[in-house]
């Protein structure tokens, strides 16, 4: 029941499903009731458009039962008020293809496509929703129209490339934008004086619409440019969407009734319609670049004031060391503070790699560090390293680092608030190792074994075998405490310890249980590999035996449990059958091992 709740929720979303299909049927009915014209094809497509922008803005994993809802939809208006027949399925199931292909393919070389915050994002959205994708269907569509209606090959293609080349250009960003959330976030956000600002701006965006549309005295179709581009500046996105929203149904409307300046135009309506595309096309093509480029500019000041609060912070905080450093970790600055932690004077880092300073073995922690936070300026993070002092010795230090950006809003490095952080770190390792060892063998006690057992099941493998739990129990151990003393068998379990840690990786846990029973976790080992080393290990002790305090040479024997790690399982039946296979072993003879 469990499962079958979740896939549900996975893969249909009523709502979704049938809104897009029911949004894609009236558009598409509408542009052929409107626009279709001597039985050809339809010049004004926005249908494509609909299906394209919800698939933008929903997880791939839904989109099967979208596509499906749509493509009867997209039949039944075809069968109502265009082409009949075969081609009534033939046409249909070519748009979606095509909005479906558009969509994918802009998920594919632009994952993040729908904030329009570059050129490279609006010249990647042309070249497939408004040359590649349109022009290919077009072929198809063509000789559909052509063999059904007898509609010319040529006349059929530029009709239907136009028709849906401009529908997806003119339609397709403001939809994506508008089921993005932007005027829910505006909504949301906005307070009443911001209100009364956009109401005002996108009423003079309307008058200006119907000015320029609702005559046809006077070609004005420049005039709604100035209030969309005020909109645009005083309201970023969230304006000019607004203003393309506004301006394209009055610019329709006003042409299909005979109004506007196509209307000085000399052709049919179809020809006048695609020169009303175009115009569309053209205000998309300059609004939502420009509010982009404004969106940027917005965030380059914020993080100016971000930096600004910073420097204060430093100012404030002199006594840490302030350190500068460029994409290739070179040194740009360091405070004068760097001295008494490196030794090196602040003149003399300058210019130097940053890197030469770090412990090699820390390097790769900090250069991940760095290109998280390169990756995300907005983030910070807080890493700790050793460096090497001018002397040569090492100490610990820790550094919150961050990004900077320069003025076009690339990342030009990192700047970073440093504190030595030797004693401290010191003193915490030292609980660490003592609140997680053994203090006879050395070996790492049973709270250390728990936690790893519990990390090891519970995290992502690395490929391949998860690994394997060996558990020891050294065989007659009372044996050998009453027969040579407690300080001999004492003796038995230290030099067990370095037996095993000579025959494992230095990766490998090695742990007492308590008492004479021990744990050996072996990552990335399948039970074979874990059986070779556990046989060289009851080899080895059975073979040196262990000298002892008083003098004889015990010969000491083990048996051994081996249970296979799996991911998510439960720490405790994993133990558990490494135990019953350490039983089956010991019920066996004792001295040998045996796998569960």
């Amino acid at each position: 029941m469990m499962f079958h709740e979740s896939t549900r929720r996975v893969w249909w979303h009523p709502a979704e499903v049938l809104g897009t299909a029911i949004a894609y049927f009236v558009c598409a009915l509408l542009a052929l009731m409107l626009t279709r014209f001597d039985g050809g094809i339809a010049v004004v497509w926005l249908a494509g458009a609909v299906l394209f922008a919800r698939l933008q803005v929903t997880p791939r994993r839904r989109w099967m039962p979208i596509i499906v809802l749509c493509v009867p939809a997209a039949i039944c208006a075809s069968q109502l008020f265009g082409f009949k027949g075969w081609a009534g399925v033939g046409l249909p199931l070519a748009c979606i293809v095509e909005a479906v292909g558009a969509a994918w393919l802009m998920r594919r070389f632009f994952p993040r496509f729908g904030r329009f915050q570059s050129m490279r994002e609006v010249m990647t959205f042309l070249i497939i929703c408004g040359f590649t994708l349109p022009a290919l269907s077009a072929v198809f569509a063509a000789v559909i129209a052509n063999a059904a209606r007898d509609v010319g090959y040529l006349t059929a293609w530029r009709d239907w490339y136009a028709g849906h080349a401009l529908g997806f250009i003119v339609f397709g960003p403001p939809l994506v934008l508008l089921l993005r959330g932007d005027v829910a976030q505006w909504t949301r956000t906005a307070g009443p004086r911001v209100q009364r600002r956009t109401f005002g701006l996108l009423g003079l965006v309307l008058l200006a619409s119907l000015a320029a549309f609702g005559q046809s005295r006077i070609p004005l179709v420049v005039v709604p440019f100035l209030p969309m581009i005020a909109a645009t500046f005083k309201l970023g996105r969230f304006g000019a969407v607004a203003s393309i929203m506004i301006v394209i149904p009055v610019g329709l409307a006003c042409s299909l009734a005979g109004l506007g300046p196509t209307a000085l135009l000399t052709g049919g309506m179809a020809l006048k319609l695609q020169v009303l595309q175009i115009y569309f096309a053209t205000i998309v093509l300059l609004l939502l670049p420009l509010a982009a480029e404004l969106y940027a500019r917005r965030r380059i000041v914020e993080r100016l004031h971000a930096a600004e609060a910073l420097h204060r912070l430093v100012l404030d905080r002199m006594s840490d060391i302030v350190l500068r450093a460029g994409l290739d970790g070179t040194v740009r600055y360091a405070s004068p503070s760097v001295e008494r932690v490196t030794g090196y004077p602040a003149t003399e880092l300058g210019g130097r790699p940053l890197f030469n300073l770090i412990m090699p073995e820390d390097l790769p922690l900090v250069l991940e560090t760095r290109r998280a936070v390169m990756a995300s300026p907005e983030d910070s993070a807080i890493v700790e390293y050793r460096v090497i002092q001018k002397g040569g010795s090492v100490v610990w230090v820790e550094s919150h680092v961050r990004a900077m950006v320069n003025a076009d809003g690339n990342v030009s490095g990192t700047i970073s608030i440093i504190r030595e952080v030797t004693e401290r770190r010191h003193f915490v390792e030292d609980l660490r190792q003592q609140a997680m060892t053994d203090p006879l063998t050395g070996a790492s006690n049973r709270r250390a074994f728990d936690d790893a057992l519990g990390a090891l099941v519970t995290s992502p493998s690395m490929g391949g075998e998860a690994g394997c739990l060996a558990v020891f129990d050294l065989d007659h151990f009372k044996r050998i405490n009453d027969e040579y003393g407690h300080a001999a068998g004492d003796a038995v379990l230290v030099r067990f310890v370095a037996i095993v840690r000579g025959a494992v990786r230095d990766g490998d846990l090695v742990a007492r249980l308590g008492g004479e029973e021990f744990a050996v976790l072996l990552a990335g080992l399948s039970v074979e590999q874990a059986h070779l080393v556990c046989e060289r290990i009851r080899m080895r002790l059975g073979a040196v035996g262990v000298d002892t305090p008083s003098g004889p040479v015990i010969a000491a024997t083990v048996s051994v449990g081996i249970a296979p790690l799996s991911i998510d399982s439960d720490p405790e039946r994993i133990l558990a059958a490494a135990d019953e296979a350490l039983y089956r072993a010991k019920r066996g003879g004792r001295n040998q091992s045996a796998a569960a």
